[in-house]
């Protein structure tokens, strides 16, 4: 106890007198991104990761671009979630491509040449999409076929990060159980960091930014 009392006295003699220095000023946050400036840099980011970025009118217009990719690609089955822009989509789908719901069994899920999936958000400065399982299912159709195509609504595309995790909040707790972040194609790297591709996921990525999601 002697040593221990003799420890602390010489702490308190230390601080004794000590100056604390002063706390560096609030670091102001930036201005919010306008519009445009977000679509620019997502798209700009997102081109750097590997994915597609295509701007279309409306939900109708999302719906037929799914469609018109789905015969390009050759796709035999489409696995979708059920977000509320994809509402109609079979009437866009060709008469030869089977289109699976959600909770199609895991199986059948597994035979889709093409997911398609709404997303919750969007963050400009990563590129990234961001997927909660509370507000749509569709994780295996964003995570088994080996083209993920996203309609994502423009309003729902955020500047920061930051802005993504403060919305992703609902009363201090996570909005969902399960949220997903997506940037770009799958990617895998070996213990030698060459960069794969596709290994553990969609090996493409392809978003359709609607600017009147009404």
């Amino acid at each position: 106890m002697n040593a221990r009392a003799a420890i602390l006295g010489a702490v308190r003699d230390g601080l004794r007198g000590a100056s604390v220095p002063p706390l560096p000023p609030p670091v102001e946050p930036p201005a919010p991104l306008a519009v445009a400036e977000r679509i620019a840099r997502f798209t700009a980011v997102q081109q750097k990761l590997g994915g597609v970025v295509e701007a279309v009118a409306d939900r109708r217009a999302a719906c037929a671009r799914v469609g018109l990719l789905l015969a390009q690609k050759g796709a035999a089955v489409v696995a979708a979630s059920d977000a509320p822009l994809l509402a109609g989509l079979g009437d866009y789908v060709p008469a030869d491509v089977a289109l699976l719901p959600p909770d199609a069994p895991r199986e059948r899920l597994l035979q889709a040449d093409i997911g398609v999936t709404g997303a919750q958000w969007g963050i400009a400065e990563t590129g990234t999409l961001v997927l909660a399982s509370a507000d749509e299912r569709h994780r295996l159709a964003s995570l088994l076929p080996a083209l993920h195509v996203v309609v994502l609504p423009v309003r729902a595309l955020l500047g920061t990060l930051g802005e993504a995790f403060a919305a992703l909040q609902r009363d201090g707790a996570p909005a969902a159980r399960t949220i997903t972040f997506v940037s770009g194609p799958s990617r895998t790297a070996d213990i030698e960091l060459t960069l794969v591709v596709g290994v553990h996921g969609p090996k493409a990525l392809h978003v359709l930014l609607v600017r009147d999601d009404g």
